[in-house]
């Protein structure tokens, strides 16, 4: 099971119907999963459909009853299982979850806690089984279950979660892994926690602060509180986050993501040495980055690459979509402006390349207009490793820059020259961890680059690190 999600939670003490708040919210964190959605009420409502929110909103519409007062929610990536997997997941009838991250030991777990057939093949429900098991073993001590387990589990976790009395709680692991937020909205004292600030915002709610690493926050009919189930140990924020799959309009950490990737665009000018007569962006993550990279170098940006967005495909992310054939798809409709590109040297900017479908795809499309030559820029630097922690590489052969390594011990040439051969380009120019820790603000051992680096030796030393054989043929 690989995961990257989007999460919420909200809750009025003001008595306000929050059953359309949870649907806004996730239609905001829509970034974070394309390919399903659920929201679960303790007051008895869950609704769950694959596909994008807007695909079934009116159904939720209709379907969801007046004065719901709090719920939890969540959009879905790289699902396995079908609809019996979609979040938020019910379980025992004693807890309700959702689920952003990935816990590379699960079947360990399901085994040890006897867990058989669909409950033991999701992480997130086997997540769930093991804190009813530790909370009811602790006396309904969820402070301690918690801390308990965080310590069995390996890989990353935010969680929000519902009680059957009306109880929410929002948890974030240990490191950090994954972002999470709090705020509220004071006119009707509601809360919401969700992954982003990005879903505060529209939902009008003013950000409080970031949930620290190893945090607890209880929504209760006591009140808000807080409980700190274990010590920060700050090793492992996904520097990915920043680059490619937060909001631009995000802070995380305190860290707004657009200067992150403004700045990155800056750095990334510094080191640029290819001629070229403009600069521009592959739809939508890597705007930032070409505006910082055309003020750094003075060549001029024009968004000369559009995204039909009267087409499904049009308005979605490659990345985050599973399958080979629906990413190409997507890519295919990203349409250049010929009268922008024709007989110029370009320069196209994009957050990261991962598979390289995305990047081949737009390039042919660039050239059929015109272009003279193109180098492309990637903000993130080459990724050659599995992701344990969430993110959907986890097969080397899907990874360009492995597959271009190889091709290059084969041949003798270098890792850059194979990876623009694979995909067409003049050249190609990628960010370091160094450039990217230093447009984030923070030091590169504060970050997670185990996808880059292949170091995965931090993690496996740290309480949530991944046990060495989950990682035999990496």
């Amino acid at each position: 099971m690989r995961e990257r999600c989007g999460v919420i939670a909200v809750r009025s003490y003001g008595g306000r119907d929050v059953g359309r708040m949870l649907v806004e919210g996730l239609k905001s964190l829509q970034h974070r999963g394309q390919e399903s959605w659920g929201v679960w009420s303790p007051e008895g409502f869950a609704f769950r459909r694959s596909g994008l929110v807007s695909h079934s909103l009116e159904v939720y519409l209709a379907t969801v009853p007046n004065g719901i007062k709090s719920g939890i929610g969540h959009v879905r990536y790289s699902t396995v299982g079908g609809e019996g997997y979609i979040q938020p997941v019910e379980v025992g009838g004693k807890l309700a979850l959702a689920h952003n991250g990935t816990i590379a030991n699960y079947k360990q777990l399901a085994k040890s806690l006897g867990l058989r057939g669909p409950a033991a093949g999701s992480d997130s429900i086997v997540a769930g089984h093991l804190l009813i098991r530790l909370v009811e073993g602790s006396g309904g001590d969820w402070v301690a279950a918690l801390a308990r387990f965080s310590r069995m589990v390996s890989g990353s976790f935010c969680l929000a979660m519902a009680l059957p009395d009306g109880t929410l709680m929002a948890a974030r692991d240990p490191i950090g892994f994954r972002p999470l937020c709090i705020g509220i909205d004071e006119s009707d004292d509601t809360y919401v926690v969700a992954s982003e600030s990005c879903a505060l915002d529209a939902l009008g709610a003013r950000m409080l602060r970031d949930l620290r690493p190893g945090e607890l926050v209880v929504l209760s009919d006591g009140g808000v509180e807080n409980h700190r189930f274990s010590e920060p140990l700050g090793k492992g924020v996904c520097s990915f986050e920043y680059v490619y799959f937060a909001h631009p309009s995000s802070v995380i950490d305190g860290v707004s993501v657009y200067e992150v990737r403004k700045r990155l665009g800056r750095l990334m000018a510094g080191r640029l040495h290819a001629e070229a007569d403009v600069v521009v962006p592959i739809p939508e993550s890597a705007r930032p980055a070409a505006l910082g990279l055309s003020e750094a170098s003075g060549i001029p940006m024009e968004e000369a690459l559009v995204k039909d967005r009267y087409l499904q495909k049009g308005r979605m992310r490659g990345f985050v979509e599973p399958d080979h054939a629906v990413r190409a798809e997507v890519a295919r409709w990203i349409v250049p402006v010929k009268r922008a590109i024709e007989g110029k040297r370009v320069v196209l900017v994009d957050d990261s390349v991962v598979r390289g479908v995305t990047a081949r795809i737009v390039i042919e499309s660039v050239r059929r207009a015109g272009a003279r030559s193109v180098v492309l820029v990637s903000t993130f630097p080459p990724i050659l490793h599995p992701c344990m922690m969430g993110m959907d590489f986890p097969d080397r052969e899907e990874l360009i820059a492995h597959r271009a390594a190889v091709a290059a011990a084969a041949r003798g040439g270098t890792l850059l020259e194979e990876i623009a051969r694979e995909i067409g380009a003049d050249s190609v120019l990628f960010s370091t961890p160094e450039d990217v820790a230093k447009a984030i603000g923070k030091k590169e051992s504060e970050l997670c680059f185990s996808c880059v680096t292949g170091d995965y030796g931090a993690m496996m030393d740290l309480p949530l690190g991944i046990p060495r054989k989950e990682f035999k043929g990496v």
